[in-house]
């Protein structure tokens, strides 16, 4: 019984160094947005899909984005870390923009 009660506190710090050891490292935070004429040429007029959104925020460090139809309504707050992704009506991408 006294190896069993040595030993357990033993078992109990080894379980947490290895809990500990596969954590992922936390993701780097991004942003500002930055919309340049490389990223303008790659997406300027192609049909936007929801699939393609993390790739054009990844391109343009955005945290964040909301696609824009004509008419729809919009807050005017600005926000560094957001990307605005503008559509015509026939949902091509007519434009990129931060805020």
């Amino acid at each position: 019984m006294r190896t069993l009660v040595m030993g357990l506190p033993l078992l109990v710090a080894a379980g947490l160094v290895q809990g500990c050891t596969t954590m992922e490292p936390p993701a780097a935070p991004r942003g500002p947005c930055v919309v340049d004429g490389r990223v303008k040429m790659r997406f300027a007029g192609v049909k936007f899909r929801a699939r393609m959104r993390p790739e054009i925020e990844q391109a343009t460090n955005a945290a964040m984005s909301r696609v824009l139809r004509p008419g729809d309504a919009a807050t005017m707050d600005f926000r560094a870390d957001r990307l605005n992704i503008l559509l015509d009506d026939g949902g091509l991408i007519d434009g990129l923009r931060c805020g």
